[in-house]
């Protein structure tokens, strides 16, 4: 994105609203709100003193990148940074308590600059404020004092905005930042907070209900289950965690340091039920893999105690096959007398747009189109399994994060991916949940491609369902290491240079 100039911004953007008022795909225009906002915002600006050149230097409705994250008006200089909200006429009573939330969040993003922050809000027809960084607090200011910033600012036009904003800097998990975590060193997205409010507001006038969360990976699902257990636990209420997997160092650092109630679900008896009379939140978490032994008696425990649960899954994330199960229509048909609603994340958070992509062309060489830039995934080939496992070493030490398929546990032999997963100790079963800057996935002649589709060979678990679990882990980079098998480099690398042609 490139700086623009606020008066050719507007003064175009009424252009094309009055000459094609039709909508066109090919031109973004701002919403007719919002040339008005930043009209009368400008015309404030000038009668305050700005001159023409005052209006250059902005960058307008700046993204970062797979964060629902805006900003209205950005500027960069190399002395101070200036952020502009602009807001029509707010007629609520907490109009304060609104701005002075909304100026929070943006200061938590724009902190990542080591320049000094000043940052303002415009509301129409109300006034300039401006936000108090050292005791988030905002109050109305003039507009004198914003022009003496606009004037005083050495401004840099050719910074690059999404070199800055990196979307990993600002995803954390609570297993991998756990301690950011607690303290609220983060927030939610949009789509992430509308939930959360629902199921608050749901839980107000029903005490006893379900709740199923359906998400794909890397969209914040984790993250926004253990917000909702935290901000109970806050109110001290009482919330027990069952994760359906192997708890990891993150469930642990939770129990141990902070003292909460989680446990895995082979915890859970498939013959007796669970006791949660003492708690008033259950939240099951990787449901799609629980069985349905457990599953009934869990809802039987929860219907006697009259305690709600939040059940949490995703239907592409199954490590057997046979384990996914939609729990929504399971509690709709078994348990029809105790109300459930359905809600669903869509929106991708963590896993970048080009990573998706290439995840998709991996299962099917083709059938993503879109989103073609695949320069953070490598793919390196060995004919030799000593000199793989000497590299796979090294990499372990340059922080790269090497996931193995799960074997069978009970005849570790004859499992086809046996030789490969000795050389991780993490496999898939370990990482459910969990996410890593930098991952290694190991392929050998186990993996074929058919007709463009992606084959492999499964025993105990489902190579395809740990495939999907080890690649789905990735926040920056990929690396792919084919052991002797040309014919699968061969097709990787005919994906990985797809956007280069």
């Amino acid at each position: 994105m490139k700086t623009q100039n606020l008066i050719s911004v507007y003064q175009g953007a009424y252009a094309i609203e009055n000459d094609h008022p039709g909508d066109s795909k090919d031109i973004k225009k701002l919403k007719k709100h919002e040339i008005r906002n930043l009209n009368s915002l400008c015309d404030e600006l000038r009668e305050a003193g700005c001159n023409t050149a005052d209006f250059d230097g902005y960058f307008v409705g700046y993204s970062i990148k797979q964060i629902e994250k805006e900003f209205d008006l950005l500027r960069i200089g190399t002395n101070y940074i200036i952020n502009i909200e602009l807001k029509s006429e707010l007629k609520v009573a907490n109009k304060i308590e609104k701005i002075t939330k909304q100026m929070s969040r943006n200061y938590y993003y724009l902190k990542i600059f080591s320049q000094s922050i000043y940052m303002f809000e415009y509301i129409e027809n109300d006034g300039l404020y401006k936000y108090i960084i050292e005791n988030n607090q905002c109050v109305k200011t003039n507009f004198a004092e914003l022009v003496e910033l606009i004037k005083n600012q050495i401004v840099n036009c050719s910074i690059d905005l999404d070199a800055v904003f990196v979307p990993s800097h600002f995803l954390i998990s609570p297993f991998n930042s756990t301690d950011k975590f607690i303290s609220g060193d983060y927030f939610l997205t949009t789509q992430q907070e509308k939930i959360k409010e629902e199921i608050y507001s749901s839980l107000n006038e029903n005490s006893m209900m379900f709740f199923t969360l359906s998400a794909n990976a890397g969209t914040g699902k984790t993250l926004l289950l253990y917000d909702i257990a935290k901000s109970f636990i806050i109110e001290n209420k009482r919330v027990r965690i069952i994760h359906c997997g192997k708890l990891n160092e993150g469930h642990k650092r939770l129990i141990d340091l902070y003292k909460w109630s989680i446990i895995s679900v082979s915890s859970v008896s498939k013959t007796i039920k669970p006791n949660f009379s003492d708690y008033d939140l259950i939240i099951v978490d990787e449901s799609q893999r629980i069985r349905k032994l457990q599953l009934d008696n869990m809802v039987q425990s929860a219907i006697s105690s009259t305690v709600p649960i939040i059940f949490s899954f995703d239907v592409k994330q199954y490590l057997k096959d046979g384990e996914s199960l939609d729990l929504y229509d399971y509690l709709l048909e078994n348990h029809s007398t105790i109300p459930c609603e359905k809600k669903k994340l869509t929106n991708k958070i963590r896993t970048n747009k080009a990573m998706a992509s290439f995840i998709t062309n991996l299962t099917e060489i083709g059938k993503s189109k879109d989103n073609l830039d695949y320069s953070d995934i490598s793919i390196d080939y060995f004919d030799n399994f000593d000199e793989l496992k000497e590299y796979v070493e090294y990499l372990k030490l340059n922080n790269w994060k090497v996931i193995v398929f799960t074997t069978d546990v009970v005849h570790p032999e004859r499992d086809p991916y046996n030789y490969i997963s000795a050389l991780s100790g993490t496999n898939a079963h370990d990482v459910i949940g969990q996410e890593f800057s930098k991952v290694v996935l190991i392929m050998d002649n186990n993996f074929i491609y058919e007709n463009g589709k992606l084959k492999a060979k499964s025993r105990y678990y489902s190579a395809n369902g740990m495939l999907y679990q080890i690649v789905t882990r990735v926040v920056n980079e990929l690396k792919i290491i084919v052991l002797n098998n040309s014919d699968l480099y061969y097709h990787l690398l005919i994906i990985k240079n797809m956007g280069e042609n």
